[in-house]
This record gives structure tokens, C-alpha cells and sequence, in this order.
């Protein structure tokens, strides 16, 4: 059987939430990075260049296999860019 850590809880306060840190926003049902902090909200974006804004309280911290996840995106994203289906 294998055993998968349970997600985090959601954060309690927007001082917990970190720039350049795998958070998953519930409310997209995605993994993202956050980009900037501004008050309650906070600016978040995938490896394709989307980018949105969303309350802290509607992330968690991402766990490992969510950003593992995360930098395959990017690396097939890197991959399109230079031409490769």
C-alpha cells in the first residue's frame, strides 16, 4: 500500500504565504506559485503564463508530489516553446 501525506491545511494568515513557494489554490483546483503577496490576496501563476489572483485563504501548501507535478509542467512547457509538440 502506498502511503501519501494528506494536504495541508489552508493557511490561517497571509504572512504564512511565502513568494516563490507550490501552493494549491482550491478554488482553481491547481497547483501554482505564488508570485506576490498584496494584502488578503495573493498573485499566483502556472508555467504556461496564466496568472490570477486569489484570497490566502483559499490555498494550502502544495505537497512534494504537487511540485513535482509543477516542474513537469514546465519542463513540457519549456519543450512547446522550442518547438517540440
Amino acid at each position: 500500500m502506498i502511503k501519501m501525506a494528506a494536504p495541508s491545511a489552508f493557511f490561517s494568515s497571509p504572512r504564512q504565504v511565502t513568494t516563490g513557494s507550490v501552493v494549491f489554490d482550491r478554488d482553481a483546483g491547481m497547483v501554482v506559485v505564488v508570485r506576490d503577496v498584496k494584502g488578503l490576496m495573493v498573485a499566483v501563476e502556472r508555467p504556461t503564463g496564466l496568472t490570477w489572483e486569489v484570497a490566502y485563504g483559499r490555498l494550502r501548501p502544495g505537497t512534494e508530489r504537487e511540485g513535482r507535478q509543477l516542474q513537469a509542467l514546465a519542463k513540457l512547457q519549456r519543450a512547446r516553446k522550442r518547438g517540440m509538440p
